[in-house]
């Protein structure tokens, strides 16, 4: 069973009882920063062993005969070489963000399981290997994209112009806010995808988080931001949103206490996590490896959260202290 994301190739290999993931790197295979990966994938798994049971598994590559972590092998079809690791198999399913009280339950096992990867992330030592750029530098995103401020330009009239100015608005506005965030907050390494796709839960127990190829330093509430992000971004305006944040919170306080700065920077630090995905994606546009859908998505995306920000930014602060604080 063969899986694709944007960057990367995932099949399944069974051998006799044993059952494994094999990973092959495709447009972002930077050997600096695969290497960054898998060291942290080592020092995070030898983290996590020293707690019993460990709270769940990561993707830590199975060593090769040769005593390396990756391997390269020549595509038959295009003869490009690859970069390429083999994982064991984590089992779970990946949780589905709603408002019952199981996916509720879940929500907030998600949290925990976060607080908890934080944590141990935060003893990872992983000085001297280049690592991904952070969120603040935009212009580090895609190298097709290297002034984040120019970027909406680049689309030329595909965007309609009062989208544009509106966007543009939005992104001068979350790069001076972000620079003194990042000066500002506790920093460390963060996963820095932390969506649904990557995690894998059996109920409520998180068994498995997976993707580390966005690790890097940030501040360390980055990935709350990402989380909330994902878990309420289809119910922003309905109401439904709130539960999920509460939720979402409940579950990070259980292990990590936030400072209040951290979490009154969350609004502008989901925004910078959307706009780091929109100059990926205009990278990818303008390098023919994706549709102009993908752009627009995000384009609209921001539109949205800034909206909605601009309607109801104090009471989702509000929100996250109550429920990080009860």
């Amino acid at each position: 069973m063969d899986h694709g994301g944007y960057n990367n190739k995932l099949s399944r290999v069974d051998a006799g009882n044993e059952h494994f993931v094999l990973r092959v790197y495709g447009n972002h295979a930077n050997p600096k920063f695969i290497q960054h990966e898998l060291s942290v994938l080592m020092g995070l798994n030898q983290q996590l062993k020293k707690q019993s049971p460990p709270p769940f598994q990561v993707p830590v590559p199975v060593i090769t005969k040769r005593g390396e972590l990756w391997t390269l092998a020549v595509d038959s079809q295009t003869g490009a070489r690859q970069l390429m690791v083999l994982i064991p198999f984590i089992s779970g399913q990946n949780p589905t963000p709603g408002n019952t009280p199981d996916q509720l339950a879940q929500t907030t096992a998600a949290g925990k399981g976060l607080a908890t990867l934080l944590l141990a992330l935060s003893k990872v030592n992983v000085q001297g290997i280049a690592s991904p750029p952070p969120y603040n530098e935009l212009g580090r995103i895609h190298p097709l994209v290297p002034d984040p401020l120019e970027a909406l330009g680049s689309l030329g009239t595909l965007v309609p112009r009062h989208k544009r100015n509106r966007l543009q608005a939005v992104i001068e506005e979350v790069v001076d806010e972000a620079e003194q965030y990042f000066k500002q907050l506790p920093r460390q390494l963060v996963h820095g995808d932390f969506i649904t796709g990557n995690i894998l839960m059996d109920g409520t127990q998180v068994t498995g988080i997976l993707d580390f190829e966005n690790c890097a330093v940030n501040p360390r509430v980055m990935d709350v931001a990402i989380a909330l992000d994902m878990w309420s971004w289809d119910a922003l305006g309905s109401g439904q949103e709130w539960p999920r944040i509460e939720a979402m919170c409940r579950g990070v306080a259980q292990v990590l206490k936030l400072h209040d700065e951290e979490i009154e920077a969350i609004p502008t630090l989901i925004l910078l996590r959307n706009a780091s995905v929109l100059m990926h994606v205009i990278g990818r546009f303008t390098g023919n490896l994706s549709p102009y859908v993908d752009v627009e998505m995000w384009l609209d995306a921001m539109l949205n959260i800034d909206a909605w920000l601009s309607l109801y930014r104090k009471r989702f602060v509000d929100c996250m202290s109550m429920a990080m604080s009860a």
